[in-house]
């Protein structure tokens, strides 16, 4: 699991967005869970879905990682 600071993410369409080498995801690392926290360390624990979605050609575009703590959310993690 990782923790990373909303700051670190994007709203967009009604879902965070981030590039995994922006929250210091190296190359094929995908955690089960990233938490992602304001700056009084609270926050939402999420979870990754267990199918990645498709780049192209075989490439992994990334995952979507989802919760439920109180309101259903998606963080989108594209690689990058």
């Amino acid at each position: 699991m990782i923790i990373v600071n909303k700051s670190q993410v994007s709203l967009s369409g009604g879902k965070l967005i981030v590039e995994a080498s922006s929250i210091g995801l190296g190359p094929g690392e995908w955690p089960d869970f990233i938490g992602v926290v304001d700056d009084g360390g609270k926050g939402f624990l999420f979870q990754r879905e267990a199918r990645p979605f498709s780049g192209g050609e075989d490439e992994i575009g990334g995952f979507n990682y989802t919760t439920t703590h109180g309101f259903p959310a998606v963080l989108v993690v594209f690689n990058d």
